[in-house]
């Protein structure tokens, strides 16, 4: 018994040995760090070249238009034109789908509308699943280590017919054989590549006529064996690879579930500035419609004084076009509003519904702090598609080095140690079978060696040189993608720059359209003639040119915002910077 232990512990010695060696990869260990450098210094390069770049804060050139007007006038010339002259306006929504003219709104913060999309948006929703279905392909992989337990029942009764014993004497004859066989063991594969095996074998034999001095005998076997690679399949890193790629599959479908929130939020925040857009331009054009029909009224009564059918007819046409305008404007309220509701998805608030959105925020017109050089590193530290981008390359790398291994000859080792018992008497059992095994009388040793090497290998060399390629050309899309991230970078910083500018300049052109119409209307209060000329060609065009700049405003302050949302985005910060925690969002992925 201590024979046979001894043995099975200087085979188990033997498999540990062999794991522990396929754990060590030197050389794989030494291209991982230069490949490691070689990214290392493709990112320090982008960032050497905006070292230098200071802090720089938004600023806007100063407007010949401000710098002329009072505060008092600036006051006055908000008051009648601009975002904060239509806080308490009346909206005239018009009919929705289900031919109601009043609705109840719902206000909601940007805040809400922001979390409420995080959590319950579609498309997050879908690919949140994505890891939970990659971590069970990683628990398929493991799986193929776990230990197997094994079972093989034969029943084999033969009834052979056989020659007489010598020419011309007896009958033909035959020969009854009943086998009963059990077979049960264990067997693992090992992550070097091989196999152990532990089984045990018991065996009924009855045998008419015999050979032996009994019909009747038990045979018992243990057997413990194991097979492994020594060159081709041989090591962790080879028989471990789908694991790996499996893991870095499930990682690589995080950074997508992370890229698909910060382009949710994005989306989100987008559509929340939009539906601001549209309610101040339907205010815009309401306003706009009122003062023309005003102005129309006051020619028709001077229809038979000084105003021909002709100008009056153009007054209706101006009329007409901007109620048209209202009605598109009006249209636009409903279509941002709708998908507003798509994006966040609430149940309370559905797609099919008409409930209306009623934006509870308004833009921001602060400027912001940024560096060039923290805005560019920030990005290649935190940005999704560079992180699945090294997750590629890791795939190659792990691919690269399992073609590699396969370059390598056939060289199988197989030993195997079996001990044998078997009943002498017909009043032994199976017990009596067994108790013989450990008298280590009957000991089987089994070793082989197989060797195979293809003639010219061409088959494994072209494979490795392929990964090899596909490795080159991960690491170059690895680059491809930095260069990306950092435009995407400057260009949000470009846009922040122009939409805050833009803000002034249309706010300046607002406030001198406004102060335009503030004159014309003193000299219609001071008495001057209400001529078709002074109404249609100089007040409503004016009226035109106000609204027009108001719109522009508006736009333009909605972009700015926009634009700070999409240069948190490029950094790949939106998340942080909305308060949204993602390892929130991999926690929930059962979510119904």
């Amino acid at each position: 018994m201590m024979h046979m232990f001894k043995t099975i512990t200087l085979v188990a010695t033997v498999g540990v040995a062999l794991w522990v060696i396929g754990c060590a990869n030197p050389m794989a260990q030494r291209e991982e760090e230069k490949l490691r450098e070689e990214l290392l210094a493709a990112n320090r390069a982008y960032l050497e070249t905006v070292a230098a770049g200071p802090v720089i804060e938004l600023s806007r050139p100063p407007s010949d238009v401000e710098t002329a007007l009072t505060q008092e006038r600036r006051t006055e010339l908000d008051d009648m034109s601009g975002p904060e002259a239509y806080k308490d306006h009346p909206l005239d929504l018009g009919p929705d789908l289900m031919d109601q003219k009043t609705v109840e709104p719902v206000t909601m913060t940007l805040e809400r509308v922001i979390h409420l999309a995080a959590k319950n948006n579609l498309d997050v929703r879908i690919a949140r699943l994505q890891p939970a279905v990659n971590q069970t392909q990683i628990t398929q992989a493991e799986a193929a280590f776990d230990a197997v337990l094994f079972a093989d029942l034969s029943l084999n009764k033969l009834d052979t017919p056989q020659p007489p014993a010598l020419a011309g004497l007896g009958t033909f004859g035959t020969v009854q054989d009943d086998q009963r066989e059990l077979t049960t063991g264990i067997r693992k594969l090992l992550t070097t590549g091989g196999q152990m095996t532990f089984s045990t074998r018991v065996q009924r034999q009855h045998r008419n006529p015999s050979f032996f001095n009994v019909k009747t005998f038990y045979e018992a076997d243990v057997l413990l064996s194991l097979t492994q690679p020594l060159l081709r399949g041989f090591g962790t890193d080879v028989n471990r690879a789908q694991i790996m790629l499996t893991i870095n599959a499930r990682r690589e479908t995080v950074q997508d579930l992370r890229q698909q929130l910060l382009d949710s939020v994005l989306d989100t925040e987008a559509a929340y500035w939009n539906l601001v857009f549209a309610y101040h331009q339907l205010m815009i054009q309401t306003r706009l419609l009122e003062r023309t029909i005003i102005d129309r009224d006051q020619l028709k009564q001077r229809e038979n004084f000084d105003v021909s059918p002709v100008r009056l007819t153009e007054a209706n046409s101006f009329v007409e076009l901007r109620r048209a305008d209202v009605i598109r404007a009006r249209q636009l309220v409903r279509i941002n509003s709708d998908r507003l509701k798509r994006l966040i998805y609430s149940r309370d608030l559905s797609v099919a519904g008409e409930a209306l959105i009623v934006p509870a925020d308004k833009p921001a017109d602060l400027p912001i702090k940024f560096s060039l050089l923290d805005a560019v590193s920030t990005a290649l530290r935190h940005r999704p598609q560079l992180q699945r981008a090294l997750y590629e390359i890791n795939d190659a790398s792990i691919r690269q080095r399992v073609a590699d291994n396969q370059r390598l000859p056939q060289l199988d080792l197989a030993a195997t140690v079996r001990y044998n018992g078997v009943t002498r008497t017909a009043n032994e059992d199976i017990g009596d079978a067994y108790d013989s095994l450990t008298d280590g009388d009957f000991i089987d040793y089994i070793l082989t060696l197989q060797f195979e090497v293809p003639i010219g290998n061409r088959g494994p060399e072209a494979l490795f040189r392929q990964q090899q390629i596909t490795r080159q050309q991960n690491v170059l899309n690895y680059r491809r993608t930095a260069e990306q991230v950092v435009l995407e970078v400057k260009e949000s910083l470009r846009n922040l720059q122009t939409s805050y500018q833009l803000i002034d300049a249309a706010r300046a052109a607002r406030r001198s359209a406004a102060d335009n119409l503030r004159a014309i209307e003193e000299q219609e209060e001071a008495g001057v003639a209400l001529t078709p000329e002074f109404l249609l060609d100089l007040k409503l065009s004016t009226q035109q040119r106000l609204a027009d700049t108001e719109i522009q405003e508006i736009q333009a302050m909605t972009d700015y915002n926009t634009a700070i949302a999409a240069f948190y985005r490029a950094m790949g910060t939106l998340l942080k910077q909305n308060g949204i925690q993602f390892a929130d969002h991999l926690t929930d992925q059962n979510q119904p």
